[in-house]
């Protein structure tokens, strides 16, 4: 375990993160304790649960478009999209390690335009799916004791591929990693001995696999699908 608390000191600008209720929170309990080499943050569009895993990547000293932790070719770059909230978030526990990579979802595309075109590039990802996309730069990435943050990996994969990335998450806790997701996709969720921490209005809570909402939200579908939806459409 690399990182085991994160706090986030008293916000004193006026800023929008201070509205976000996962920051709006963690101003004002304690640090927040990451029990697991796998921790997985869920809650609802605008919970935060993104904006923290972007700062917790920043606070390690990753690139704000994610990529390899401290790769000159993924540093530095200017990302308008992401928040400020690292500049108040504290990160506790070992020393950051040399291996690591943040994969970020809503920029995995600019990432891998950089590898398409590094010196030592093997294959034209861009070719690829965004799914083979996803798996091929991890499978490159993801080895032994590192530090590996996912802002919804599922994006773009199918369930199958989403299967197939739980095992290779576990595996790598094996020997000797730490994940820290944000996800939607109750197969992330699967992934053993996982902690999951529910962002809410309400606050963070720690919950259980069969009491997480998307986990209940996809069976309730999946046994009755056709009444769902017409439920949805009224």
């Amino acid at each position: 375990m690399f990182i085991r608390s994160v706090r986030v000191d008293p916000i004193r600008e006026d800023t929008y993160i201070r509205d976000i209720p996962v920051v709006r929170h963690l101003s004002h309990r304690d640090p927040l304790r990451l029990a697991s080499p796998v921790t997985c943050f869920v809650g609802d569009n605008g919970s935060g649960k993104s904006t923290l895993v972007e700062a917790i990547a920043i606070a390690a000293g990753f690139d704000p478009g994610g990529g390899p932790l401290r790769h000159a070719d993924f540093q530095g770059r200017i990302h308008p999209t992401h928040s400020p909230l690292a500049r108040w978030l504290s990160l506790r526990g070992r020393a950051i390690p040399e291996r690591g990579y943040f994969l970020r979802a809503e920029t995995h595309y600019d990432t891998v335009t950089i590898f398409d075109t590094l010196p030592d590039a093997t294959e034209t990802r861009h070719a690829m799916s965004h799914g083979e996309s996803v798996l091929s730069i991890l499978a490159d990435h993801v080895h032994g004791a590192g530090l590996y943050i996912f802002d919804e990996p599922e994006s773009g994969l199918s369930v199958v591929r989403q299967m197939a990335l739980a095992a290779e998450i576990h595996q790598a806790v094996q020997r000797g990693a730490q994940f820290i997701i944000a996800t939607h996709s109750p197969i992330m969720l699967a992934i053993p001995d996982a902690a999951i921490i529910d962002i809410t209005e309400d606050g963070l809570e720690d919950t259980v696999y069969e009491e997480a909402e998307a986990v209940i939200a996809t069976r309730e579908f999946l046994e009755d699908p056709q009444g769902t939806i017409r439920y949805i459409l009224g």
